[in-house]
């Protein structure tokens, strides 16, 4: 999986696979593109920053599967610094999307 962030244009781009798209689907800022089997490919995210935007929080598994690295990838993550976390009930990580969309730039 491959996931690509450009701020430039606001767009949000999720490769599940490496192959040659032959049809897409778009619908409410999403787009779903598929092989000529009819497998989804891809999914991209226009306007990104509205789809991740306000406070809307992640868990850590979410915010892993999001990103497709490890919860100790991300552990190791907060450790150094590298992202800002809350933890409302003193025990779970969680996220802004905000801040995780940034992390896959």
């Amino acid at each position: 999986m491959k996931l690509t962030h450009n701020p430039d244009v606001d767009y949000v781009s999720i490769d599940f696979k490496n192959e040659v798209e032959a049809k897409s689907v778009f619908e409410n800022g999403i787009i779903i593109r598929y092989d000529k089997k009819g497998h989804v490919i891809g999914i991209d995210i226009t306007d990104s920053s509205q789809f991740f935007s306000g406070n809307d929080l992640m868990t850590l598994q979410e915010a892993c599967e999001f990103l497709g690295i490890s919860e100790s990838t991300m552990r190791r993550r907060i450790r150094d610094g590298k992202i800002k976390f809350t933890k409302p009930n003193g025990k779970d990580y969680c996220f802004k999307k905000a801040d995780i969309l940034g992390l896959a730039g």
